[in-house]
């Protein structure tokens, strides 16, 4: 008879660790931290409530494993990659400024970094330094490209040299850690060990056939009406391209990691017009039920005892988690050029997290004998240890980059305060400046960024340091105060791109020194309100009755990865909705057929969380 009671028990933690740190907005910790620690106390060095030996949660450990690193592979985006390539005749000045080349530098100079520490450093003696040179590299893409894709980095080039950066210490692990698994299998190397590149050989042919197939119309057909409820096609054909690799691994007696990584590259290549539907379901099952188990079980399986000598541990856990750091740090003074050296050790922090492929990693090296199990449990406790440090230093550092803002409110009154509220749902940055001390705690009560200071003194806008694409919105409740703002930010920094509301529009012409601010009228707000109560009452009352909750917006088409897809087949947030569909001179209603098309203008409505989802899915 089977136990279930470990595999509920499992669960009910895997349920209920997300949910508690979201409830006591604990954002900085992964979620897989804190499932580790709970496999740890649940595990026979604690509670003893789950058995080391349980084959069931061994097996779906293992699973779990094989589609964490499956599902990195997917995360890759090869074309972006290639497109990094340098392109024609490779010059002195693409070392420091291409990206795919920093990338690959850094990644370099962290292996040669990982030499020299595996070698120098007294705490690793009697550890295999072949083993340690190839996982100090290892970087962690699960906590990375959450943050910097939420900090708006993941398009623009610092945060694609980061990407790309780990990208290949990620695919260098996996197959260095396979060979090097392979050669101390054997005990030497022998003719066997190229029969790894059989996995090439496979991965050029699937791809091939794939790009057959998916021209087929009869395939196309099947896979659009087997997409959906029972049949789901596409996520068993994922799978059994994941098993097939992992397959092919283990009948040439390689590790099934290097199988799994390349399956999930394989189909990235195939993801970029349904990317977001597949990697949704992928990510259910993987993240909804394999993976927790596998983390859980690496706490469970953890050898406590093994670093019971807190001294010596204590020792190697610092000394690792200190390796993590300098091996980033050092080969990053390459960005120093393009970004400063602040930017540079904020990207070189992020990159020395590790979580899940260190683990795995560390989890071949004991398999294999390499480390010893305090080894072991000393890796996972320093991975742990980078990976809430790293998030948190590079915020810190971060927040010390200079910070601009797009729009600047001057008056915090109630015109102020709701365009302030407007923009957040936007996402767009913005800063109201108050100088009214009575305004100031409705501002602070609802989390309004503002700072308190006078509106008529110039120093106040030079230490914004505003930018000429920035637009300063001036909303006092007095026109003539308004005018001399205007005049001031006008006249004293040179800046025109102003803003008000009116309802004299005159006295602004009476300016022509501030020509060039846009003066509304108020008078013509109201009347388009009343035209949209009489022409569509409906809509209008339910929008402003959601106001606190729901907005509008219009959104470019620009994901290449939405192309061509189907309406019916985009994963839409859940507060969210397709509203209309511009193309060139043609407006109309979208339906589940409807074909989306780059360079579509799409309007949208949804909550602030909507919005951003809506963002990133069309304009990544």
């Amino acid at each position: 008879m089977i136990d279930y009671l470990p595999l509920f028990i499992l669960f009910v933690i895997a349920w209920m660790v997300p949910m508690i740190l979201s409830w006591l907005e604990i954002t900085k910790i992964p979620s897989v931290i804190v499932e580790i620690i709970m496999g740890i106390l649940i595990g026979p060095f604690v509670l003893n409530v789950v058995p080391v030996e349980n084959e069931l949660l061994n097996s779906l450990s293992y699973l779990g494993f094989l589609f964490l690193i499956f599902l990195s592979g997917i995360a890759l985006d090869i074309q972006k990659i290639i497109s990094s390539f340098p392109k024609g005749k490779l010059q002195a000045v693409d070392l420091v400024s291409n990206t795919f080349l920093v990338a690959t530098i850094i990644y370099l100079g962290s292996v040669a970094v990982a030499v020299l520490t595996a070698i120098s450093l007294p705490a690793f003696a009697g550890i295999d330094k072949v083993f340690l040179v190839i996982l100090l590299p290892s970087v962690a893409l699960s906590i990375i490209v959450p943050i910097i894709k939420h900090d708006g980095e993941l398009s623009r080039k610092f945060g694609q040299i980061i990407l790309i950066e780990g990208a290949i210490a990620t695919i260098m692990t996996i197959i260095l850690i396979s060979i090097y698994s392979g050669i101390y299998s054997n005990k030497g190397f022998q003719f066997e060990l190229f029969l790894f590149l059989i996995i090439f050989v496979v991965f050029f042919i699937a791809y091939k056939i794939g790009r057959v197939l998916i021209k087929v119309k009869l395939f196309q057909r099947l896979q659009y009406k087997l997409e959906h409820a029972s049949s789901q096609i596409r996520i068993r054909g994922s799978i059994a391209v994941l098993l097939l690799f992992v397959l092919i691994a283990s009948i040439i007696k390689t590790e099934p990691v290097l199988g799994a990584f390349f399956a999930g590259t394989l189909l990235s290549l195939f993801l970029a017009k349904e990317r977001s539907a597949l990697l949704f379901k992928l990510d259910g099952m993987g993240y909804g039920f394999f993976i927790p188990v596998f983390f859980i079980m690496v706490g469970v399986n953890l050898d406590m005892n093994s670093i019971k000598d807190i001294a010596t541990s204590f020792y190697f856990i610092i000394s690792l988690t200190a390796s993590f750091f300098i091996v980033q740090l050092i080969p990053a003074t390459v960005m120093i050029k393009l970004f400063k050296w602040k930017r540079s050790v904020s990207s070189a922090v992020l990159l020395s997290s590790r979580l899940g492929l260190t683990i795995a990693t560390a989890q071949i090296g004991l398999s294999l004998n390499i480390i010893s199990p305090a080894a072991n449990a000393g890796i996972v406790v320093a991975a742990i240890l980078t990976s809430i440090l790293s998030p948190t230093l590079y915020k810190y550092l971060s927040a010390k980059v200079d910070h601009y803002y797009s729009i600047y409110i001057v008056g915090g009154g109630p015109s102020g305060l709701m365009l302030a509220k407007r923009l957040d749902l936007h996402g767009i940055p913005y800063l109201v400046i108050e100088s009214q001390t009575e305004n100031l705690p409705e501002l602070e009560s609802i989390g309004i960024e503002h700072i308190q200071a006078n509106d008529l003194n110039i120093d106040t806008y030079r230490k914004l340091k505003i930018r000429p694409v920035d637009t300063v919105v001036v909303l006092t409740s007095s026109d003539t105060k308004n005018i001399r703002i205007s005049k001031l930010i006008s006249d004293q920094l040179g800046h025109h791109k102003l803003m008000t509301v009116t309802s004299n529009p005159e006295v602004y012409l009476d300016h022509p020194d501030i020509t060039e601010m846009q003066v509304i009228n108020v008078y013509e707000i109201i009347a388009s309100r009343i035209e949209n109560e009489i022409m569509q009452p409906a809509s209008t009352h339910a929008l402003t009755d959601s106001f606190g909750s729901y907005s509008v917006e219009e959104i470019p088409v620009r994901n290449n990865s939405i192309d061509r897809m189907f309406v019916k087949d985009i994963p839409f947030p859940h507060s969210g909705s397709l509203v209309v569909v511009r193309r060139e001179n043609e407006v109309f209603i979208p339906h589940g057929d409807t074909h989306l098309l780059t360079g579509d203008l799409v309007t949208v409505i949804g909550n602030t969380e909507a919005l951003i989802e809506f963002r990133t899915l069309f304009d990544n």
